[in-house]
């Protein structure tokens, strides 16, 4: 067999910390870290994963913020809407809507600190001027565009620093302004009047490329703002317009668009000429949404009305093992929990001991288990969803009998709900978040296909499940949800689209009492019954695959995380309740974290 160092004529380092990165001239490294036992290398490459869908499918609308905390606002659902989402890194959830619903409008800033500005007013198909400054959870009214247009561009750092270029008006429009937070100020025009262009970077350092001239023909040019004046600099590789944008105007990506057809090309400015990217988006698409930076950006919504949601990974990765590792054990060994949140920051609640239901609650920390509040209703076999500080349970078994009870919580104590679910049931599957979960099949006594939907207060019941089932595994969002498994032990799984439910392809190993962590179309399936097992599965959407199992085979167990940062909690082990807990690390690409973890 050939050896890297019969390829690269020299052997790999072994270095106790990793060395400094040097653009071009590092890429190809390859190295050995002795203190995380990491084979890592230099390998700059780029890739789109599937993230959490939207809420509410809809094109031109606008985006701001980063690619785990980003926001989407605006946009055309028939009519304009003025719905605003948040993205957490893993699902949306609604926020405060626009004071003026509209579509074709700017967006700038961050998640909690985010500006809107012109757009078309529907159904009259005016253009609008209206500007609004968002704070995290509301929009309020700012100080109007000197020239009120639709299909225009912004970039900014924040809701008060913000430039707004290119549009439409009755033609395309060259038009700058720039916005100090209360008051917009016309600047020097663009070199290139159009629409439907491109916009990244902050007020005084921003980047506008490709579009539309108004009648209907592409503009390729591409111009970089200095504070003052723009720039005539290179154009991109494939004209189109209705495009988006993430990070700055020396290290922008761009992509989706309309050319001849919607697209899903890729392409990254190094601040003097664009490259394109083999890696091309999973859905092609325009007028979308975008937000993010250069290495790290997000691609949601867009024509053919769509609430895909993207994430764009770039960066230099590492090289080791999928597989589990032992954290940090529970307080109180239990089976049956709820768990939510992050490998890093989870929450696990209620439980069956072996003898008692149990009401206690711990909070993990990626180390160690913390007991806080308990809940108000003692139980086992719930389901719910959220995050550490914001999770919503509901279900179980109070014993004797099923419980319809719902209780949130909101990072120090639980609050009971005084609406529970509409079918009282157990052991059944969750998924989502504090304001908007999913509840799934489970044990009434008999056994349920009933699906519910959770909007924060109340809960409704919509299209049940093709199979009935107990005691399986489930993942995703309320609408984009995946159960599998099933008791008696099962393969089963079905795929929930927001609508109604469709069968799709099995789990390689039947088994129940199984746990799950991820989403809709990045899954992660682990343990089960009978016998006890610690078996697990990875699903991309279509399939299913074998990875490395467990460490202690188990079933009654719960799950939280990602497809590739889960963590395993608790369970039984075929003899006794433990309070074991393990660390999945997979197998996708996680820039910032400059990771990847190949099996």
């Amino acid at each position: 067999m050939t050896t890297y160092n019969e390829i690269a004529g020299r052997r790999v380092n072994f270095l106790s910390s990793d060395p400094t990165y040097v653009e071009y001239s590092s890429d190809g490294q390859v190295w050995y870290n002795s203190t995380t036992a990491t084979l890592k290398s230099w390998l700059p490459t780029g890739a789109w994963i599937s993230g959490g869908n939207m809420n509410t499918a809809r094109y031109t609308l606008a985006g701001a913020g980063t690619q785990s905390a980003a926001l989407g606002f605006g946009g055309y659902i028939g009519p304009a809407t003025a719905a605003t989402e948040a993205y957490n890194g893993i699902a949306w959830t609604n926020g405060g809507n626009l004071n003026t619903a509209r579509r074709g409008l700017m967006g700038a800033g961050t998640q909690t600190s985010a500006l809107a500005g012109g757009g078309e007013v529907f159904p009259s198909g005016a253009n609008s001027s209206s500007t609004e400054k968002y704070n995290g959870t509301s929009w309020t009214a700012s100080g109007s565009l000197n020239t009120a247009r639709r299909l225009l561009a912004g970039a900014g750092a924040s809701n008060s620093s913000a430039l707004a270029f290119g549009g439409y008006v009755t033609a395309a429009s060259a038009a700058t302004e720039s916005f100090n937070g209360s008051t917009w100020t016309s600047v020097n025009s663009m070199n290139t009047a159009r629409n439907n262009l491109g916009g990244v970077g902050i007020q005084t350092a921003a980047l506008g490329f490709t579009g539309q001239d108004g009648p209907g023909a592409t503009v390729t040019a591409t111009e970089s703002w200095n504070g003052t004046s723009w720039t005539s600099v290179n154009s991109m590789n494939t004209g189109r317009y209705r495009i988006a944008g993430a990070g700055t105007q020396t290290a922008a990506l761009g992509f989706g668009g309309f050319s001849t057809a919607s697209t899903g090309a890729t392409e990254s400015w190094n601040g003097t000429s664009w490259t394109t990217s083999p890696a091309t988006l999973a859905t092609a698409r325009n007028a979308l949404g975008g937000a993010g930076t250069q290495a790290t950006a997000l691609a949601f919504g867009g024509e053919p009305p769509t609430a895909a949601t993207e994430e764009w990974n770039f960066d230099v990765y590492s090289y080791s093992a999928a597989a589990w590792a032992s954290g940090g054990n529970m307080n109180t060994a239990a089976g049956y929990r709820v768990s939510t949140g992050t490998q890093t920051a989870a929450l696990a609640a209620s439980g069956y001991t072996g003898t008692a239901k149990t009401a206690d609650t711990e909070t993990y920390n990626g180390t160690s288990w913390s007991p806080v509040s308990s809940m108000n209703t003692a139980r086992y076999g719930a389901a719910g969803g959220g995050t550490q500080t914001a999770t919503v349970v509901f279900g179980g078994n109070i014993q004797p009998g099923a419980s319809a009870a719902t209780e949130s919580w909101n990072g120090s104590s639980w609050t009971s709900n005084p609406t529970g679910l509409n079918t009282a049931r157990f052991q059944m599957g969750g998924c989502g978040l504090q304001t908007a979960a999913l509840a799934f099949g489970g044990l009434t006594p008999p056994v349920s296909a009933a699906t519910e939907s959770w909007n924060g207060s109340s809960w409704t019941s919509v299209n049940s499940m093709n199979t009935a089932r107990r005691d399986f595994g489930s993942a995703g969002t309320q609408t984009a949800a995946l159960a599998f498994g099933n008791f008696p032990a099962s393969a089963v799984t079905e795929s929930w689209n927001g609508t109604s439910w469709t069968a799709v392809n099995s789990l390689n190993t039947s088994r129940a009492s199984i746990a799950g962590a991820g989403i809709q179309t990045a899954a992660l399936a682990f343990g089960g019954f009978p016998p006890a097992s610690g078996a697990t599965e990875q699903y991309n959407g279509t399939t299913w695959s074998n990875l490395p199992s467990m460490s202690t085979p188990r079933g009654y167990l719960s799950g939280a995380g990602t497809q590739t940062a889960a963590l395993a909690v608790g369970g039984f082990n075929g003899t006794a309740y433990v309070a074991t807990v393990e660390e999945w690390t997979g197998e996708v690409a996680t820039a910032g974290s400059k990771t990847l973890t190949t099996s």
